[in-house]
């Protein structure tokens, strides 16, 4: 009756016995009008859920604290709950007050969608008489913001400094927005 639940490692004896409980109450309550009892078996309801909350993170939080590389642990907790809540798709989209199933629809619709949002953005901005066109971006940043912006002032950099900087970083495999491995741009740099 509870085979998917005896399989959960944080699932106690305690938390089986709740769970039979509950069902006991459930059965009682369902067929009797006593309110007493019907909000009895809710707040009960609302308890073991938050023992069951409580037991998971305690269960995962003491895996990860005896774990010697903390996170390849979280990353494979994280893992193993995503395979059970795997992405089906987008199954079903209201476009412009039709709604549509077809998956070839829903995804040409997003295609098209994010192929022509900059060009309406940028015709909108074109379109804006409150703007003022200028080919200096700084002049234009003074013109079209009223508020005062601080002053911001760059140092030209020479291709030296920039090395250095690179040789200064440690060597790991893991990399920044850019997607590349600090590994990689210490080989590359000359």
């Amino acid at each position: 009756m509870y085979s998917t639940r005896n399989n959960k490692p944080w699932i106690t004896t305690g938390i089986k016995t709740s769970y039979q409980h509950k069902r006991e109450l459930y059965l009682i309550s369902r067929n009797s009008n006593n309110s007493k009892l019907k909000a009895h078996y809710k707040s009960y309801c609302l308890v073991l859920s938050k023992v069951i909350k409580a037991a998971k993170q305690l269960y995962y939080n003491n895996k990860i604290s005896m774990s010697n590389n903390k996170v390849n642990t979280t990353w494979d907790i994280l893992k193993g709950n995503m395979q059970n809540h795997k992405n089906k798709g987008t199954q079903l989209i209201n476009i412009v007050g039709k709604f549509i199933t077809n998956q070839q629809s829903i995804t040409n619709f997003f295609s098209n969608y994010f192929l022509t949002v900059a060009d309406k953005i940028t015709s909108n901005i074109k379109n804006d008489k409150n703007l003022i066109n200028c080919n200096n971006p700084i002049h234009c940043l003074h013109k079209n913001f009223k508020l005062p912006c601080s002053n911001m002032k760059l140092k030209y950099t020479t291709p030296k400094e920039i090395e250095k900087m690179i040789k200064s970083l440690k060597s790991k495999n893991s990399h920044g927005y850019d997607g590349i491995p600090m590994k990689i741009l210490k080989v590359s740099t000359p």
